[in-house]
């Protein structure tokens, strides 16, 4: 048996439980991993207090083989997306993945949804799409900290068409996802200037972000930071900052956002994020970049994996003041030691 946190019902982090589970097989195209770390992300607690259904009504409308599912159909869920571990075993036409291999990766699902089975698990099974090779230089914590946060950045610019020389103002710069694509920018030869706390100044500036705090006159002060015309916005937080965008004087085609609102759409804005990722790929391209340290990860805090601790990291993390990313260690776990393979490679 496994051990998994799951709920059954939406709610605030008091719905989640602590549960065992059989063991599972990897099927064709698929590898188990004995969990070692869990990154937490915002996506993960809007999806289990029920915030995200309006998006999954609309998703069902568009299956109609989901018109007459109940909520019995829909719970038990998992919880979590990003992880990293060891492949313990490994299903057929499985080509680049080999037991014993440390990897990280991220459960990927339609908008608003959540899977059956989430990373928090001590085993769990994902297919190849989800999962790449962890470079040696990271730890599993740093590794479980990045599905999420590369693939939204990674999509995010894709779709803005961000390139060097562009002047992008980022909100939310020193949070899980911003802090990553705010050192994405910084990489591909962007100008970046990075909305966020007080207590955050200096730690943008360490980056070398040009730091702005929120607050009052806050397009006349974005103005006088840019050291050239603004070109692009990403808004990684929600509120405002679609409009922010458009005081800037940016087209909608220019703005991005991750959370999506009438308003933001009604103003032009993009809805983007790990909807526009290639997936592994940009999962890749962070990993290497966080491996050759050109990207920090920054771990506010790390959990041991106890339903207890399950719980207070969620609420720490939706008081939405958390600096860089929060994580579960699952290493002091029992893991599986033997490798096994369902697959016919030699």
């Amino acid at each position: 048996m496994i051990r998994a946190i799951e709920y059954r019902r939406f709610g605030g982090p008091e719905v989640l439980e602590e549960v065992d589970r059989p063991e599972q097989a990897p099927d064709d195209g698929e590898v188990r991993i004995a969990v070692r770390a869990v990154g937490l992300n915002p996506i993960d607690f809007k999806i289990f207090e029920g915030d995200l259904q309006p998006v999954e009504r609309v998703q069902r409308l568009i299956h109609p083989r989901r018109w007459l599912e109940g909520a019995s159909a829909r719970f038990p869920r998992g919880v979590a997306r990003d992880f990293a571990g060891v492949i313990d075993a490994v299903g057929t036409n499985v080509a680049d993945l080999a037991g014993g291999d440390a990897v990280l990766g991220t459960l990927r699902s339609a908008p608003g949804q959540a899977d059956t089975h989430g990373a928090f698990t001590t085993e769990l099974v994902a297919p190849t799409d989800d999962v790449v090779k962890k470079p040696a230089p990271l730890s599993f914590t740093q590794a479980a900290c990045l599905g999420v946060a590369s693939q939204t950045a990674c999509g995010a610019f894709r779709q803005l068409n961000l390139h060097e020389g562009d002047v992008i103002v980022i909100s939310a710069a020193a949070g899980g996802v911003g802090s990553i694509a705010a050192q994405l920018a910084l990489s591909r030869g962007a100008t970046v200037i990075g909305i966020a706390g007080a207590r955050n100044t200096e730690y943008l500036r360490s980056l070398g972000i040009i730091p702005v705090t929120y607050g009052e006159n806050l397009t006349s002060r974005v103005c006088e930071a840019a050291p050239s015309p603004i070109t692009k916005l990403l808004d990684c937080y929600g509120g405002g900052y679609v409009k922010l965008g458009r005081d800037l004087g940016l087209t909608g085609r220019s703005i991005g956002t991750l959370v999506p609102s009438p308003t933001a759409i009604l103003r032009g804005a993009q809805f983007t994020g790990s909807r526009h990722s290639s997936g592994r790929i940009d999962l890749e391209e962070v990993a290497q970049l966080v491996a050759d340290d050109v990207i920090k990860v920054d771990i506010a805090r790390t959990y041991p994996f106890t339903l207890e601790q399950v719980r207070a990291a969620y609420t720490e993390l939706a008081k939405g003041h958390v600096r860089g990313k929060l994580a579960v260690d699952l290493s002091c776990n029992p893991t599986r030691i033997l490798y096994t393979s369902t697959s016919t490679r030699e």
